[in-house]
């Protein structure tokens, strides 16, 4: 299978079509089965062999691809996925690559991608966009009609602003009271020691709805290729800094790793394990890794 190029990703003014191709492309099946903990859960096909029951056959299956396939442990299940996006600032960041992508442009691929999976399972799906520059949202819901409004949704999203304070989160909790499963998609660059979107989360979790996270970055944050001198600016703070690349290498490798470990403990913590992928990186690869870090056996 020919993996979707970064450029398609940034250029696309069809996300609801490339997102279905992305999704049926990627895999043949991937299947979504019962819930068990914190975990979304899929299951694959395999050929048919000699002695298995023709019932397991899928027959829409076979008419694409001329090959017979068998549902592994079929199970009904359906389940509510509330994806969560933070839009501050920072997911405005493009690639040193691929300067036309963006971390917030590789988000909208992803979760439409993933959200077409859910729907081929007849699961619902939900949105909520999260900045203190505005807090979207889009209501829970299912089938192709809803795929296509969850698209032209993320379409409409720009990274501007902060991750919302307590008073500007208020409001948005009422969305959790009913049971689901939520999808953290953010890079995780926060303000504060305390770590205001992880807080977001343990809060979550704490209420009996575990995010599974994704944490999305470029390349260059983290491998710091930069030579010569530097400026320095944070999206969501105001001032430039100038720095030496070659002096500030060592320092800034250590850090972000130490940053890397201590996010990635919070999540274990809440036997929810962090993926964290580079934009650069197929999005069909970041989705596969995705699904197997949350999936159940059994």
């Amino acid at each position: 299978m020919k993996l979707i190029d970064p450029l398609t990703l940034a250029s696309t003014r069809d996300l609801a079509w490339l997102s279905r191709h992305i999704a049926e492309g990627m895999l043949l099946g991937v299947q979504h089965s019962q819930r068990r903990g914190a975990g979304i859960e899929f299951q694959q096909y395999r050929s048919y062999e000699p002695g298995d029951s023709i019932r397991h056959i899928d027959w829409k299956l076979f008419a694409r691809s001329d090959r017979y396939y068998v549902r592994e442990a079929e199970q009904e299940s359906q389940m509510h996925v509330c994806i969560v996006l933070d839009t501050s600032a920072s997911m405005a960041q493009p690639s040193f690559a691929y300067p036309e992508l963006t971390k917030l442009q590789y988000a909208r691929c992803w979760i439409a991608s993933l959200c077409w999976l859910l729907h081929n399972q007849g699961d619902r799906f939900s949105l909520l966009a999260l900045s203190d520059s505005g807090i979207r949202y889009l209501p829970e819901g299912q089938g192709e009609g809803h795929h296509r409004r969850l698209a032209l949704e993320l379409e409409g999203l720009e990274a501007a602003g902060h991750w919302p304070g307590e008073s500007r989160l208020a409001s948005v909790w009422q969305y959790f009271e009913q049971p689901c499963q939520v999808v953290l998609v953010s890079d995780f660059f926060e303000r504060h020691d305390n770590g205001e979107i992880s807080a977001f989360a343990a809060r979550l979790h704490a209420a009996g709805r575990p995010c599974l996270p994704l944490q999305l970055l470029v390349e260059a944050e983290e491998t710091f290729p930069f030579d010569g001198e530097l400026k320095i600016r944070n999206p969501e703070a105001t001032g430039i800094l100038e720095v030496g690349a070659q002096q500030q290498r060592g320092d800034y490798l250590r850090a972000f790793a130490a940053a890397q470990r201590q996010l990635a403990a919070r999540f274990a913590g809440q036997e929810c394990p962090l993926t964290s992928v580079a934009i650069e990186q197929p999005l069909e690869q970041s989705l596969r890794r995705f699904i197997d870090a949350h999936a159940r056996v059994g």
